[in-house]
């Protein structure tokens, strides 16, 4: 079975995981819509169907009659006793049809639907709630003033059991999904292969139709039961990936973010690093908010959901330097600075905040080595640079100032 929805993405807790879960849940709600839609539609062919067999019942009685009343003529009498006799068998067919309608359309569905994806809808309120809970518990613990200790440890362990509670959710709604897209196969198909075979007994061998499409039915029944068996095996397998996961999630520490950002300049997507940051408008109110950030293709970019298109924040790596900034109320902020303008982000930690800079400083060192123009844009760099005091230290991969250059003897 392929996965709907990607353990790790889940922990990550990242754009393409929320665009994958909207996607989930938009199918499963046309789903519901159509499933509803076909077994109203099937309750209303069963009672049509009911109407028909007692006005079939009546006419075989009718004919029935007429070969009584035509015992004189034996040919036409024994001929309407057979005719009635088959019709009769027919209408009981049709009865056994609607019953079978009745129980692999009507109640098997509607038991999917009641049941299943209901279940599904009241994780998916759980996952909901959670996730607007931990989103308001970011905001609350980046707002935290540092010099308010109390408030910081208020707020940290808020996120931390805000964290850990929709980490348990997210995996167990993910787990339901994925399980939930094997049965639902396995219950539409079961429902309809119950259905066709019955239709297939009652016309016959004489309906064309069905004589053609029966080796179809039959191959498909025998993948019914190779359906039935996998979709076993998965539910297994799927459970026990979700219980490793589970495990590995409780030995981390919520008080901060354990999602894994190193730089790494050799990814198949060419984005080197990606994780949330908040990022401070140049507005004139200073507004922060929560983006997706990456680093690719020595660019540093950020989305707010996953199908926007990339606003590039930084054109050029290389004419930027990157430093820490303790001069604000929010902690965990530094800044990007080139000849220009800087930008001012805040991760949600120190560890966080350490990762980010020694990713920018990586960047600008890679894209030096890789345009190999590392002497001529130095050069330029530090005659535009001159007039703040700094210069790109080789050895280090940044920006310094004069004086700690000049104390090793590189400037």
């Amino acid at each position: 079975m392929k996965v709907t929805v990607d353990f790790e993405e889940c922990l990550k807790d990242s754009p393409r995981f929320r665009a994958t879960i909207e996607e989930v849940e938009g199918d499963y709600g046309e789903l519901e819509s159509k499933l509803d839609k076909l077994v109203k539609l099937c309750i209303g062919m069963i009672d049509a169907g009911r109407v028909y067999n007692q006005a079939n019942k009546q006419f075989v009685n009718g004919i029935r009659e007429l070969a009584l009343q035509s015992t004189r003529d034996e040919v036409i009498g024994s001929s309407l006793a057979a005719f009635a006799e088959t019709l009769q068998e027919m209408n009981n067919y049709h009865t056994i049809l609607f019953d079978q309608a009745q129980r692999s359309i009507k109640s098997q569905l509607q038991a999917f639907v009641k049941e299943d994806l209901k279940k599904f809808k009241d994780a998916k309120k759980q996952f909901d709630k959670v996730s607007e809970d931990k989103e308001v518990a970011l905001v609350k613990n980046a707002q935290v003033p540092r010099n308010k200790q109390h408030e910081v440890e208020e707020a940290t362990n808020i996120l931390t059991t805000a964290r850990k509670c929709f980490r348990h959710i997210a995996l167990d709604y993910v787990l339901q999904i994925n399980v939930l897209q094997s049965k639902r196969r396995l219950e539409i198909l079961k429902s309809m292969l119950s259905y066709m075979n019955a239709n297939l007994t009652f016309f016959h061998q004489g309906y064309d139709f069905f004589s053609q499409l029966q080796p179809f039915m039959k191959q498909l029944s025998g993948q019914l039961d190779q359906l039935v068996v996998d979709s076993a095996k998965d539910k297994r397998d799927m459970e026990q990936k979700h219980s490793t996961i589970q495990q590995m999630a409780a030995l981390q520490d919520f008080s901060t973010d354990d999602t894994k950002l190193e730089y790494n300049v050799d990814t198949d997507n060419g984005i080197a690093m990606e994780g949330y940051l908040f990022k401070r408008a140049s507005n004139a109110f200073k507004t922060w908010n929560r983006r997706w950030f990456s680093i690719q293709n020595s660019q540093l970019v950020y989305q707010k959901r996953f199908r926007d298109n990339p606003t590039v924040v930084v054109e050029d790596l290389r004419l930027c330097t990157v430093k820490h900034c303790e001069d604000l109320e929010r902690r965990f902020c530094f800044e990007v600075v080139s000849p220009s303008k800087s930008w001012m982000m805040q991760a949600d930690s120190e560890k966080l905040r350490q990762a980010w800079i020694k990713a920018v400083q990586n960047s600008i060192a890679t894209a030096f080595r890789e345009n190999g123009e590392e002497t001529t844009i130095v050069s330029q760099l530090n005659t535009h640079h001159s007039s703040t005091y700094q210069r790109w230290d080789s050895n280090s991969g940044q920006w310094c100032e004069r004086q700690t250059l000049q104390a090793t003897g590189r400037w």
